[in-house]
């Protein structure tokens, strides 16, 4: 065999890779504007007054499973539970802050849910940022996180942070990234 047959043999399924590559590439690429088209869509139709997409229920005409975030407290899919306490100086406390899905809606345990918690002036945190494998538990029906901390002076500290998670249903995922804000009395 010649050294340009050789050349055409191995070159030949490498030509058919990158062919059905670019292939496969396009009708991703089209997948996704037409997507974005009936994304589009739903929204121009909710703004025009046509039917606006509710959570986890399919949009009328395009078939496409829309999510609405909530707006204010009462209509979020799930609740957040802060219980801060008290403390003493010098002595360690604790807070703990828990996501609960309502009934229809569930954690997704693959999102890489995180807490973050800014420490006030006079507060030492153990440890301000927290990943999956810092939760206290972590399952479909709950998300909490513990923090701890030591004041070294008296009053009320604010704490502010935020907390990135995920909740889904049947057929939609949101994730959030809710801010949160809580106050210790330290004695």
């Amino acid at each position: 065999m010649t050294t340009a047959a050789r050349a055409r043999s191995f070159l030949a399924p490498v030509a058919l890779t990158f062919a059905l590559a670019g292939a496969s590439a396009c009708a991703k690429t089209q997948e996704g504007t037409a997507q974005s088209q009936t994304d589009d869509q739903a929204a121009s139709k909710a703004k025009s007054g046509g039917p606006a997409p509710i959570a986890g229920k399919p949009v009328e005409g395009g078939g496409k499973v829309a999510t609405v975030p909530g707006e204010g407290q009462d209509s979020r899919p799930y609740e957040v539970e802060i219980d801060a306490g008290t403390a003493a100086v010098g002595e360690q406390g604790k807070v703990t802050i828990k996501v609960v899905p309502d009934e229809t809606w569930h954690v997704n345990l693959e999102y890489p849910t995180a807490l973050t918690v800014e420490a006030p002036d006079g507060v030492e945190i153990a440890k301000p940022e927290q990943g999956k494998a810092d939760a206290l538990a972590l399952t479909e029906q709950t998300c909490e996180f513990a923090v701890t901390y030591t004041p070294r002076e008296a009053g009320d500290k604010a704490f502010r942070g935020e907390l990135r998670f995920a909740i889904c249903q049947d057929t939609a995922c949101v994730p959030k990234s809710e801010a949160i804000a809580f106050e210790v009395a330290v004695e």
